[in-house]
């Protein structure tokens, strides 16, 4: 049977890529995500030598941002297309194709939730960290003896979507000071994407409650870069979202 890891880039999803060895690692790309994000993937396959596939959804080959400029609609906790058409879908797609097959879940002896819904024909669900009793510092111990443990920065702890949505206000700040440059085209798209008939203004982050030009806008009583810079040197946080955006 062939085996599948659904990788996300976190910590615990690579975890379970280095401790299943013979299972082939696959990542669901939004297109939308931060550039630290894919340096770890890469790194990931210098390291171990193994090839990880990457796929996409196939109609918005330009990920999120295609579609949302498409339909003039952004993903917001009412309408979370984002996890469904770029994460469940591509992989539901991908499984079919490689059937009968079992898909390998990073969830955690020490979480209490539940993972991957799926209900393919010849598809088995596995979670193999579960069944092995590790927990999130196992996992953080098996990443460090790899020289895989991801560091990424304070503004990725909602995971690697630039324009996720559950963002709250001190990470976008975060990324207003840290990289300006990515925050320019969230800002773009937020303003594009408005549509001539819309009543109100439909914000990507709707945690802030601001737009981004008006959160921009707002005077700091601090220096945000050099505050958060040394937050993020200090930090060994991962990315906790998995195959379905788990927070």
């Amino acid at each position: 049977m062939n085996s599948y890891i659904a990788l996300s880039g976190g910590i615990d999803s690579t975890a379970l890529a280095l401790m299943v060895e013979a299972a082939q690692p696959v990542f669901t790309d939004t297109g939308w995500e931060f550039p630290e994000l894919y340096a770890h993937l890469a790194k990931f396959e210098r390291v171990t030598g193994r090839k990880i596939v990457r796929i996409k959804n196939q109609r918005f080959p330009g990920g999120i941002p295609e579609r949302a400029r498409h339909w003039n609609f952004l993903p917001n906790h009412g309408a979370r297309y984002c996890t469904f058409e770029f994460k469940i879908k591509p992989m539901n797609e991908y499984l079919k194709a490689h059937l009968p097959a079992e898909l390998l879940i990073g969830l955690r002896a020490d979480e209490n939730r539940i993972g991957n819904l799926t209900e393919l024909e010849k598809l088995t669900i596995r979670y193999p960290l579960r069944e092995a009793g590790m927990t999130r510092l196992d996992c953080v111990r098996l990443c460090a003896a790899h020289g895989l443990l991801p560091r990424y920065p304070v503004y990725m702890a909602r995971g690697g979507c630039i324009g996720c949505f559950y963002k709250r206000k001190s990470e976008v700040r975060a990324m207003i000071a840290l990289v300006p440059e990515i925050v320019d085209q969230l800002q773009a798209l937020e303003e594009e994407t408005q549509g001539e008939r819309a009543k109100r203004f439909f914000h990507m982050f709707p945690n802030v409650g601001r737009s981004i030009a008006e959160l921009r806008a707002q005077p700091m009583l601090f220096d945000p870069a050099e505050v958060y810079a040394q937050a993020a040197d200090k930090s060994d946080m991962g990315a906790a979202c998995g195959l379905f955006c788990n927070r």
